[in-house]
Order: structure tokens, then sequence, then C-alpha cells
């Protein structure tokens, strides 16, 4: 190539190595935009004969160093005995191998992710596999003929990319005729997947980069694929799938521009499995496998599917009773390929790269140390045992999960082989090893909360738990946990693929170690694979080639690859700018630092760094607009400026100053590094020597003349202080008298510009803070006198503190005080909180997070979609770093959004409410709130450690509208009188009141019949000033009126009550001796952990209900001898925390039922009914009603109450569940539940196989009947004997006429509680 090369890739004619060729996209035709004109080509002013001299060279990749093999193995390949009459697979029928034949896991779409936005394959030859080059060479004509038929593809060039900016090319390409749109038909597929692929089809021709478009493409085509091979008989040809082409297709398309990742090779290679038939097509699956474990050396899942897809290879070409019918020229050839050798290579080149997974590697480990038993079992040798023992030792010196369990194996191998010293062997190996159970012990918990992650599907508490966990391991890194660390940071690329942060802080992690054994080259090439849009990283690639000393040619085609694929410049131009800064720099070092640097390295450079400007600038007109003035921090200019400056040419060098003065005039920064550039370059002449002798010295006139041309923008200058007290200083020093003189004039004269234009600046913020506070202080004037009498010690209802009341019962007086765990803040969401709006529509929390990630701590995160927009609230540890989060703001124009991204905090924005209806639930609420304005969100305490508690937070998107809000406070509300302030956790008080000082008293034992007036008549006549005497009494039944046995008395002093006390304990009252004792405040009495509500209205169970007959005339039970009441109850179980029992008895109103127990420890309710008729009715219409949204209720026993477990909150934003109220059946049951709600639509519903009796249905276990089993009458009467259907059950239930009502109240409750999450929707319309 000649020296044109060196511009931006699209300017360069040099030859590229062509991508794998494929039928091109629509998108990605070449289109010459009329806009684009040719580059100004400015000549070198130091012509070489460098133009005729560089040629390119075919693209290289740096292949990863084979992990290093132990000298235990080393031994092993050494005396490895290949020729073999046969391998025999030992222990191949109870393996995991895949068939031919054999369906792959269902495709699981991927959430959205911040970090999956992830394109040219890597090409590395991987040791092992020089067997199967005949094989490879008979498919070279093949696939060249392959190639030329399609016809070479174009080189992906920002022209011909959407939404994507190229430097100004003028390369013309032939521009291939256009792709038809294609209309897709298959009847694996029903209609809606069917249209969705086509409108995914449109997506990809407008957009090819759209990574998410290229995900659920391919996943709608492979999963036809699985229901077209579950749907063969066998008679139809799976190569016959309509789709089949396009799937390819679409595998090949997604792999050119992306990395496809473990979880998108496993599903092709499973589709690739299943649809093999002949040799080749086995041969390719190995290629892609090769491939796979290339890309994903590190993916314990990946090898294991490498060696079993070997071994069933090997099964077929050598077993006698093979597992697929190969013909005998396969099965000779496949001889021939397909050895245990190959076999053995491959889960030694597997176990070397994940030996220090401690949670996967036994994956691997396990069927390697097998498979080297095996061969032991075939051909026994003394010096065998001896190397194997070795690796058993090596493997024991590890850390992982299975340690017991490869203890165990190496105890079975001793036993066998070694039984003379078997004690000694294995003492040795558990003391010698003992460090390394403490080793993992360390890290199990992390492992467990990963792996709870994994197991539950959230994909953003795994991600928490992994880098807290790699925080962790960073901290506490010892000397010989360097490669756990590193395994541990690839397990977090595996499963993370797409996260430019973690690859960042790995490479970073292996700068710092400086540890040779893993090959930060190999690294930094899959890191910019799957992130190939991050400048971050391929300017470290640059940065670490340079720093190996590798030559000019590699580090061209890595830059040019980068640029190649368009990412740069269509994610974000900072990352494009981060590239051309690592390149530009390398040409600059390499003309001017390197030990032998040319003429012909600073023409390079000099081109190469014009190029790059050139190429930022027209991909920034292009990307912003034609007013774009260029990078703001001038990064690549400076080092222009500095490639010119080196070189001598200082005129060059000014001139790039002078020409970033109009965009930089109003820079402090500017006219420093310009200020200090012109002096560096006068010191030269500064010193007195023997040259100069007798010479006046020359002053920097340059210098001083920069600093007067930034003088003159002391009205607009970001500091202008700074640089006033700069330009008086440097004439003091450098300059002659008369401009010391006149310096100090100006000094003066800048000095009343600069005041005036501070004085304006002052008012117009005290103009903006008056506003603030006016705002503020017509907030404090809405409070009414009302609201100061609250807050006086003797009130009815505490404004400052956090009311717990009862939620069915009459609550108490407000003398009481709070629980203590209410009364314990241990959050200020209100004054650690931010609201941010305008966020994209698709944005996800973890790039929320990601985002705030410099500002602190983020404690949780909630996000309310809107029409085009998301609107997220976020809260940090402490309330500074929400100053740092708001101060964040211009940094959010990265999300890309139509409106500007604003970052607000959240003080006075949140309503705290108390006092509501005991029923209220958050539909409720929204209702009576949304008039004042839009609702993010509403909070509920959790009722586990407290029953009564009934107050909320409701968070509005402004402090105006919560104000607003305030006016409900005072307000009458279904009897109750409404609370409802901004919430100020900071000025709680304690609360006061009579329980608190001890001047109420409590008395029981008092006979049921006495009224009020009775009480304050005859036993507190003498006891001085009572102020109020509450008397529960019972409100309805043959008892109602009559007191329940105790009341509470509230006296004016503590002395008044101490005196009660004694005169009123052990007194006879109506034959009665009734008890005293001063009351005591809640918390001091422990929380109410449960409640429970009785229905006084319904009738007593055994006297109006027993003996009801149903529609056949049968009595549901005897008269005389009442339902047992565990028949009468069950557990209502998955109910929120947050759900009190006046909810529970809105949901079981209409079932006549008895009792309710709430039980939040155990996220459930117990439910007792007057009979067992309304049991079996609640049962049926309760079960999977959703009592919340996401939270549907499960109809259980008691017992299986009592063993779920509470919901757990982890105070870092990540809701967890210990049991969520489940038992491990109610658990599954509502997993599969959960499952099906949120699968996909283009997914079938899966297979279940249920385990069936054998011997018949009537049988159980080994062919006799189960326990409880009843033989059924042979009756031939097919009406009355014939099986029942759920529906029959259900009409016999809730079919009958008189229990209409109760069916219809049933439906009345389904429809209500499964609508609790669309209420404020419904109001806004």
């Amino acid at each position: 190539m000649d020296i044109s090369s060196l511009l931006s890739p699209q300017d360069s004619p040099a030859a590229e190595t062509p991508p794998p060729p494929s039928m091109p996209s629509p998108s990605l035709l070449h289109v010459q935009s009329p806009s684009k004109r040719a580059l100004r080509q400015m000549p070198s002013r130091t012509p070489s004969g460098l133009a005729q001299q560089i040629t390119s060279s075919p693209q290289q990749f740096h292949e990863p160093p084979p992990p290093a093999t132990s000298h235990a193995q080393a031994l092993y390949q050494q005396h490895h005995v290949s020729a073999m009459a046969s391998p025999g697979m030992a222990g191949y029928t109870n393996g995991r191998v895949h068939s031919a034949t054999s369906t792959p896991p269902l495709f699981e779409k991927p959430a959205h992710d911040a970090r999956m936005t992830p394109p040219h394959p890597l090409h590395r030859q991987a040791s092992g596999m020089d067997t199967l080059a005949d094989l490879a060479s008979m498919q070279h004509v093949q696939q060249a003929a392959r190639h030329q038929s399609v016809g070479p593809r174009p080189s992906i060039s920002l022209q011909n990319i959407p939404r994507t900016i190229s430097g100004g090319s003028d390369v013309s390409m032939a521009e291939p005729s256009p792709k038809p749109p294609r209309t897709f038909n298959s009847n694996a597929l029903d209609t809606v997947n069917l249209e969705a692929l086509n409108q995914l089809e449109q997506a990809l021709a407008d957009n090819p980069f759209d990574y998410y478009s290229h995900l659920s493409f391919i996943g709608i085509l492979h999963q036809g694929l699985q229901t077209f091979l579950y749907s063969d008989d066998g008679s139809v040809p799976t190569s016959t799938y309509e789709l089949l082409p396009a799937l390819r297709e679409a595998y090949e398309a997604m792999d050119s521009k992306y990395a496809l990742g473990e979880r998108l090779w496993e599903y092709r290679l499973n589709d690739e499995k299943a649809l093999a038939r002949t040799l080749e097509q086995r041969m390719n699956i190995i290629e892609l496998l090769q491939k796979a474990t290339q890309e994903e050396p590190y993916s314990a899942k990946l090898w294991v599917m490498y060696g079993d897809y070997m071994t069933y290879l090997i099964s077929c070409a050598w077993e006698p009773n093979s597992p697929e019918n190969w013909s005998e020229e396969d099965r000779t050839l496949g001889k021939e390929l397909f050895t245990t050798d190959l076999l053995m290579d491959t889960w030694q080149r597997g176990a070397e790269f994940v030996k220090s997974n401690v949670s996967d590697s036994s994956l691997v480990w396990d069927r390697y140390l097998q498979l080297l038993q095996d061969d032991l079992d075939r051909h026994f040798s003394p010096d065998r045992v001896r190397r194997v023992a070795a690796i058993f030792g090596e493997r024991l010196g590890h850390p992982h999960a299975t340690w017991d369990n490869t203890l165990s194996m190496f105890s079975t191998f001793n036993s066998r082989y070694s039984q003379s010293n078997y004690e000694a062997i294995m003492e040795h190996a558990v003391s010698q090893n003992a460090h390394i159970k403490k080793t993992y012990a360390l890290r199990q918990e992390f492992e467990f909360n990963l792996d709870k992650a994994v197991e539950a599907g959230d994909q953003a508490a795994e991600y928490y738990a992994m880098t807290r966990y790699l925080k962790w391991e960073k901290k506490t890194i010892g000397v010989s946990s360097f490669h756990i660390v590193n395994a541990l940071y690839e397990r977090a690329t595996v499963r993370f693929p797409v996260d430019p942060a973690l690859w960042e802080d790995h490479v970073e992690f292996l700068i710092w170690q400086n540890n040779r054994s893993v090959s930060l080259l190999d690294v930094l090439e899959r890191a910019t694979r799957h992130c190939p849009w991050s400048g971050s990283l391929w300017s470290h690639r640059i940065l670490t080639l340079e720093a190996e000393e590798k030559d000019y040619d590699e580090i061209e085609r890595v830059k040019h690859t980068a640029t190649n694929t368009g990412m740069l410049e269509h994610t974000d131009l900072e990352e494009l700018i981060k590239l051309q800064i690592a390149w530009c720099g390398y040409l600059r070092r390499k003309a001017f630092d390197a030990p032998k640097a040319t003429e012909d390295d600073a023409d390079i450079a000099e081109v190469g760094i014009r190029s790059a400007l050139e190429h930022a600038l027209a991909t920034g007109i292009k990307k912003y607009g034609k007013d774009w003035a260029g990078d703001p921090k001038y990064r690549l200019e400076r080092i222009h400026i500095k490639f010119w400056t080196q070189r001598g040419s200082i005129p060059e060098a000014r001139q790039v100053w002078e020409s970033l003065v109009p965009q930089q005039e109003d820079s402090y920064d500017f006219w420093y590094r310009y200020y200090i550039w012109e002096m560096v370059l006068w010191s030269n002449q500064a010193v007195r020597d023997k040259t100069n002798a007798g010479q006046t010295l020359l002053t920097p006139e340059r210098a001083t003349a920069v600093l007067e041309k930034g003088m003159k923008r002391l009205t607009t200058i970001d500091q202008p202080e700074p640089l006033l007290e700069m330009y008086v200083n440097h004439c003091e020093q450098h300059e002659s008298v008369l401009k010391v003189r006149s310096a100090f004039i100006e000094h003066r004269r800048s000095a009343l510009i600069i005041s005036v234009r501070r004085g304006k600046e002052a008012a117009q913020a005290a103009k903006e803070s008056e506003s603030v506070a006016e705002g503020v202080k017509r907030k404090r004037e809405e409070e009414t006198d009302e609201d100061i009498i609250t807050k006086k010690s003797k009130q009815t209802e505490s404004s400052e503190t956090i009311p717990t009341m009862a939620s069915v019962e009459a609550p108490r007086q407000a003398s009481e005080s709070p629980s203590t765990h209410s009364a314990t803040q241990k959050r200020d969401r209100e004054h650690t909180s931010v609201i941010v709006r305008n966020l994209p529509a698709d944005v996800t929390k973890i790039r929320i997070r990601q985002f705030f990630t410099d500002a602190g701590i983020v404690i949780n995160i909630t996000t309310k979609s809107e029409a085009d927009s998301t609107t997220a609230t976020v809260e940090f540890a402490t309330p500074e770093e929400t100053e740092y989060a708001v101060a964040l703001e211009p940094k959010a124009d990265q999300f890309k959004t139509a409106q500007p991204v604003t970052i607000r905090r959240g003080e006075s924005t949140t309503l705290y409410v108390t006092n509501y209806p005991a029923h209220a639930d958050e539909t409720y609420l929204r209702n009576l709130l949304c008039p004042y304005g839009e609702i993010l969100d509403v909070r509920f305490p959790s009722l586990k450690f407290d029953t009564q508690r009934r107050f909320c937070y409701v968070q509005f998107s402004n402090e105006n509208e919560a104000v607003a809000a305030t006016a409900l406070d005072g307000q009458n509300v279904e009897g109750l009188r409404l609370s409802a302030k901004i919430s100020d956790p900071r000025g709680k008080k304690k609360r006061e009141g009579a329980t608190e000082e001890g001047r109420e008293v409590y008395v029981y034992h008092i006979p049921f019949t006495m009224k009020k007036n009775d009480i304050e008549n005859e036993l507190l006549a003498d006891l001085g000033t009572v102020e109020h005497i509450n008397l529960p009494t019972i409100p309805a039944g043959k008892n109602k009126g009559n007191n329940k046995g105790f009341c509470f008395v509230s006296l004016t002093s503590k002395a008044d009550a101490e005196k009660a006390v004694q005169e009123l304990d052990g007194k006879r009252v109506w034959g009665m001796n009734i008890k005293a004792e001063v009351a005591k405040p809640k918390g001091a009495m422990g929380p109410k952990i449960r409640s429970e509500v009785r229905n006084t209205a319904t009738p007593d169970p055994g006297t109006d209900n027993a003996g009801t007959p149903d529609e056949h005339g049968h009595t549901q039970t005897d008269p005389d001898v009442p339902a047992s009441v565990s028949d009468r109850t069950l557990a209502l179980l998955n109910i929120p925390d947050t759900v009190n029992d006046a909810r529970i008895a809105t949901l079981v109103s209409p079932f006549n039922y008895k009792k309710i127990t709430l039980m939040p420890k155990n996220a459930g309710a117990i439910v007792e009914f007057q009979d067992v008729v309304s049991v079996g009715k609640a049962g049926l219409a309760l079960d999977g009603v959703e009592i919340a949204p996401g939270r549907k209720i499960n109809v259980g026993t008691v017992a299986e109450l009592k063993q779920a477990k509470a919901e757990y909150r982890s105070d870092k934003g990540f809701a967890t569940s210990k049991g969520g109220g489940k038992t491990k059946g109610a658990e599954k049951k509502g997993k599969e539940k959960d499952v099906a709600a949120t699968k996909p639509a283009y997914l079938p519903s899966p297979r279940v196989n249920r385990p069936v009796a054998r011997g018949g249905s009537t049988l159980r276990g080994r062919g006799k009947p189960g326990l409880g089993h009843r033989s059924r009458p042979v009756n031939t009467d097919n009406e009355q004997n014939a099986a029942k259907s759920n529906a029959d059950f259900r009409a016999m239930l809730l079919g009958k006429k008189t229990d209409a009502d109760a069916s219809g109240a049933a439906k009345e409750v389904k429809q209500s509680t499964s609508n609790n999450g669309q209420g404020d929707a419904e109001m806004v319309e």
C-alpha cells in the first residue's frame, strides 16, 4: 500500500482479509453518499520513498498460549499409547452424551441488559486437531466453490451502515443487487411468530447492528426448529425444515458482527447436532466446537459439550452396538479420525483452562479423571498409576466445590491400585491440602449467593453478587490466589460477555499483577471481540501491542479492524476518539521515541495523525450536525501539536493552537495550556550563556500575547480570576517595566469587569434561591392550626412518628408508642434519593446502576415506564452521594434521548400517609391521591415484626405535587381522620402520651357486665382526675355490648397512676378480684408478629350449617358432630408481608369465614371457615388470585404454611426470597406459573413427564397399591360411575342455586384483585 493507507480505514485502499462470505443484507449495500467529498491530501513536509515500500500483510490474531500443562500430565502424554484395537468407551451408557438426534434445550430469550449491546470471528488454531486435517482438506474445494457462488461480501464500512458515520471515504465498490424481502412460512410456527419474523427481518434491514433484533430473530427460528424436531416422527428428513437456511444465515450474520457467547453457542451446536446425518456434517460440528472453545475457552459448559460429542463419535465409530448406525465407509473413516488420543487431548485442554474455576471446574475434571482411570483399566502399568495419582494430587491442590468428591475418587483409586500404602497416602493428601478446603470455605458464601441468583433467574442479583465477589477477591488477594481471581474474572465475562466494565476491570487486574502466565493480549482480543464498540478496550489493546513491541503492521491491522466494524462511532463518538488517541500516540512515539526511528516513521505519523483528526471531525459533523465544533477536550489536536513540536515545525504547531481559539476561547484550561507551551519554547532562550553574552535576552512576547487574547474573554470565560492573576504574575516575572505598569492598570480594570459579572451571577442565583424559598414557605403556610395542635404531647394522633394500629380491630389510643422495630429508621430514602426523568424506554436497572457508580453506593432502583421514556428513582447510601448524583446530569447525554435526561433530588417528594381504612391497598391509595399528581411509587411496611402497622409512603414526581397532596391531611375517609404529611425521618420525635409517660393503668379481670360509668363511679371515684377510659366491648353476638374483661385508664400524672395501681390491684368488685398494673408501651411488650380476626356475624359451626343437605339430598356432616377445625381450615400461602389481615378478610368474606390468623413471618394466613363446603369454595376461588402485582395466592395446608419462610429484602436493593411463603411443593408450583408467565410467546409449553405406577394406573411402587388405596367397585352404570372432570367438581361445589351469591362474590374477588396493578392506569385514563 502507499502512504494513503495510513488514513482512516475507509480511506485506505489496502487489501483486507474479507470476512466469511454470506448473502449481503440490503442494509449493508454500498451506497455512495452525495455529501461525501474527497479528503484534502496535505503533502508531507519531508517526503520520502516510503510510499512505494509499505505493503499490507494478512490479518493475524494472537493465539492464547495453551495453559501451562502440569508436569504430571506432561509425563502422562509422553507415555500414552495411542495405538489400540478398539477404544471401548467404558461407562458410555450412563454418561452424558449428546446424540445427533437428541433435542437441545429450548431457547431462552435473554433479558435486555445494558451490558448486552455487542464483529469479526477469531481465527486461532488450537492444538490437538491435527488428525482432522485430512478430512478438512477434502472439504476445502467444496467450500471454495460455495464461496465463489455467493460472491465476495462487501466489507463493513461506515457508508453502508445505517446511522453510522464515515470518515470521508472515497472507496467505491460494486453495489450488489438488493436482497428482496423474504416472507416466512412454516408449520412449526404460529402466525404471531411468523409475523414477528417478518418485522424483525425489516428491523435488521434498517439497522444491521440491532443486537436484540438479531437475538429475537435467532430465537424464533431456533424455536421453530425445536418444534419441528419434536413433531418429527422420523419419516420426514430434518433438513426439510422450511426455515433452516434462514436460521443458519442468521447465526452467520450475528457471528460476523458479535461474539455469540456461551448461550448462543450452546443453541447453535445443539441445532447442528440434531441435524447432522453425514460424516462431513459431523466434522463441521467439530469445527464449530473448536471455534466455540476458542472464543469462550473458560466455559466449562462448552468444553463438556465438546468432550461429550467426541465421546459420542468415538462410540459410533468403534462400538459394535453404537448409538447411531453409520455406514461402513463412515465407520472406517471415523476410526481414523476419532481416537481416544483426540478425546484425551480434548478433555485435558478443557481441564487446564477451567482448573481454577472453583464452581464449575468439576464438570470437566470429573469426566477427565474418570477417562484417565478407564484408560488405566485398559492399559495398566505402574508408571501409569503413578502419573494418574500425580494428576489426582494436582487436582486436590486446587480449591473447588466438589473437593470432597475428588478426594473420594482418589480414595477409590488408591484402594484399588495402592492398597498396601492406602492409609499413608490418604492421610498425606488430607493434611497437605487442609488449607485448600479453607480457601474454598472463605468463598462459599459468595458462591451460594451466585447460585441463588442464577437459580432464581435474576440477572441483576447475579451481576451484583459477582461484582461483590470480585471486589472481595481483589481486596484479599494473596500470593497464591492470582489464578483464582483470574478465573473468577473469566467466569464473570462468560456470564456477562458484553459488559465493557468487567473486561476493563479484568485487564487492569492483569496489568496490576503483571503475571506472565496469563496472556493479556489474548484477554484483550476476546474483549474487543465481545465489545467492539468499546474504545477503551481497543486502546488498551493497541497500547499492549506497543508495550510488547509488536511490529507496525500488526498494530495497524488492529486499528483498522476496530474502525472497520463501524461500532465505535455507531455507539458514541467518544469511543472513536479513545481509539484514535491510542493510535496517534503510538505513531508519535514510534516516530520520535523509538531508538530506531527513521524519517519514514515521521512521515507515517504526520499523515496518520492528520487522518485521525479529519476522520473524527467528519464523523462528529455527520453525527451531531455541521455546527459541531470538535472534541471539547481537543485531545487529538494536542497530540498533533506535540508531534509538530518534536519535529521542530513550530509554525505548524502554533497554527494548530490558533485553529482551536474559536472553539476554546472561553476555556481557562485552553489558555493555560497554550501559555505554558509558549513558555516552554521561550525557555530555551531564557538562560544567559556564552552564546548570548552581552546581548539583551528576549522577553516571552508570544506567551504574553496568548494571555492578552484570553483577557479579552473575561466576561464569558469560565474562570476569569486565575487567568487575570496569571497575566499579572507573568508580566511581573518576565516583561519590561512598561509592560508591568500596563498590567497593573489592566488588572484594576479587569477586576472591575469581573466584579460586575459576579454581581449579576449572584443576583441571578439569589433570585433562583428566593423562588425555592417561596415554595417552601408556601408549603409551611398551608399547614393549619389543627396540624400544630397534633404536635402536642397528649395528641390523639402523632404526626412526627410512624403510628402502628391494629389492622382490623379497633385501634388503641394514640398514647401508645410504635414498636421498637418500627421506630428504628435504618434508611432515609427521602434525603438519599434522586428522581431521573427522560431515560430511554428500554433502559435497564443495571445500566442505571452503572451510570451512578461514581456517585456512590446505589441501594435501590425503582423504574416507571412512561409513553416513550422511563422515570427512575435511585436511592443512595448517604445524602452526600445524592449531591454527587445530581452533579452527573451533564454526563447523562450518553443515554442519547430526544429529551435531555434530568436528575433532581427526591427530597420533599414523598408523602407519609397513615390512618387510612384497614382494607386499603395500593390501588385504593393511588385512586385517592392521583388527582394531586403523578405517583411514582407506593411503599408499604413489612408486617412480619409488627402486624399492627398501618402506614405507607407515596412518592410523587416532584415536590409541588407532594405538597398539594397534603390537602388530604385531616380529611374524613370512611370515618377515619386521614393523616398525609411530607415525610421527613430526620424530624421524627419520640412518641409522647399517657403510656410513655407512665400515667396509664391497665385494669383486667373486671366483670364483663360493667359499663364505663360503673368503672368510673365504683373504681376510680377517689383516685384523682381521670382523662380517658378505654373500655373495649364485644361488637356483635349474644354478648354484644359487654366489655372484654379489661380497660385502660389514663390519669393526669404518674403519681396518680401508681396510687391507682396500689388501690385497685386485688380489689374485689362484683364478686371478682380485679388486677391492675401500669400500662407498658407497646415496644416494651414486644412486637405483635401475628394477628387474629374473628367474624362474629357468622353462626357457630355445627349448629346452623351442620347437616345441610346438598342437591342430591345427602348431608355434608352429621348434625350432632360438627366438622373438626382442621377440616374447616385452609392456609393461604405466598402472601406478601405488606398485606394486613383486613385485606385477607375482604378476600374471604364471601365464603362464610370464622377466623383469620395472619402470619407474615411465614408469608401467609390461616383461615378457619364455618363449614367444609365453604373451605372447598374458597380454595377453588382463591387459588391463583393475584393479591399484589406479580404475587398469586397459593392455597395449601397449615403444615405447609408453618414450614414456609418469610420474605427477605436486601438493604442493597436486590430483593431476594428465603422461601417467599412457599413450601417446597408450593414453591415448585409457583415457579412453574412464573415460568409460564414470563416465557416468550414463541416458546411452546414444556413437555411434562409425570411418573406413573408400574403395571397399570391402579398400582404404585413395585406393582403394589399405595397406602390408602381403595379398590373401585365394578358397576356397569356409566352415568353414575363415570370419571368426573374438574368442571364437574366445580359444578358440585359452586353450581347450586343457593350458592349463586357466593360464586358471584368469588368471581368479583378474582376480578378486583387481578386488577390491582391496573388501577393507576385506569384512573389516569
